[in-house]
């Protein structure tokens, strides 16, 4: 079967165009279409309709379906410039608070509260144990995205590990708290606690798994837009719950901390809908 590139370029030779004249065309560079006839890359599926129109010629001429959709998986999810962008400053934000937070977490380790310490908030317990490792967590995941999204090469399946991170995370962190509270004989958890703080955040977690890492039998992406919302309007009730107990630095830390999470949510469902869009294209 003959590729998409090499389909270009023998098109392109019949029409009489040099790489260079073709490049003009669709306002690339000459090394774009140097790579896309070499097949180092694919071009997205706006451009790939361009190409047809430039060289006259259909767009199933130049792309099968089966290719269309494993150039589809290749591709970064978000190729516009402009969401691109949007993209990498959310992963910049992210980045930023998880490395603040990093750092605090550090700080109280090394320099402890005079006040706490001898009391039970001043101890070393698994719970802050784990929530300072989910914080470093956190903020790998958030710069490997920062990473990828900078470089143009942030697929549907990293996309889809990166943001499933903060929901398995969440459910560890109860399961830590719960241990905790075991060991010590300081509480118990309802099986309400569980149902809303273990099991919800891990079936959101498969849930955009199977969405952007499945190829056949997707899941629909109104479900993950409506994790998002389900998410957003948790953290918006769970910070309000908490408003009246913060200190200073508590307030600026979580306020912090749920304006990345919001803004996380939000890129999450944009990805969500620009993916799905692309996979009924490719399956038209």
């Amino acid at each position: 079967m003959v590729e998409f590139g090499e389909k270009v370029k023998q098109i392109r030779e019949e029409r009489g165009m040099t790489q260079q004249i073709l490049a003009e065309k669709l306002y690339v560079t000459r090394q774009a279409v140097s790579r896309w006839e070499r097949g180092a890359r694919y071009p997205e599926l706006l451009t790939a309709k361009k190409i047809a129109r430039v060289l006259n010629v259909s767009l199933d001429e130049l792309l099968s379906g089966e290719e269309l959709k494993k150039n589809i998986e290749k591709e970064p999810i978000l190729t516009q410039p402009i969401e691109n962008t949007v993209q990498t400053m959310l992963y910049t934000i992210a980045v930023i608070i998880y490395l603040m937070l990093c750092i605090f977490s550090a700080y109280s380790f090394l320099r402890p509260n005079k006040a706490l310490i001898g009391s039970m908030a001043g101890k070393i317990s698994l719970i802050t144990i784990s929530s300072d490792a989910i914080r470093v967590i956190h903020l790998i995941a958030a710069t490997i995205g920062l990473i990828l999204s900078v470089k143009n090469h942030l697929t549907a399946k990293v996309t889809g590990y990166i943001m499933c991170m903060p929901y398995v995370l969440a459910s560890l962190s109860f399961l830590a708290t719960y241990v905790d509270m075991r060991i010590n004989e300081n509480g118990h958890m309802d099986v309400f606690g569980w149902f809303t703080d273990f099991a919800i955040p891990l079936i959101f977690a498969a849930c955009i798994l199977l969405f952007f890492v499945l190829k056949e039998r997707r899941l629909p992406a109104g479900m993950i837009m409506g994790i998002c919302m389900v998410t957003v309007v948790y953290l918006i009730l769970g910070y309000r719950n908490r408003f009246m107990r913060f200190t200073d630095l508590g307030f600026v830390v979580t306020t912090a901390h749920m304006v990345g999470k919001i803004c996380m949510s939000a890129l999450l469902g944009y990805q969500a809908y620009v993916w799905d869009k692309k996979k009924r294209v490719a399956c038209s």
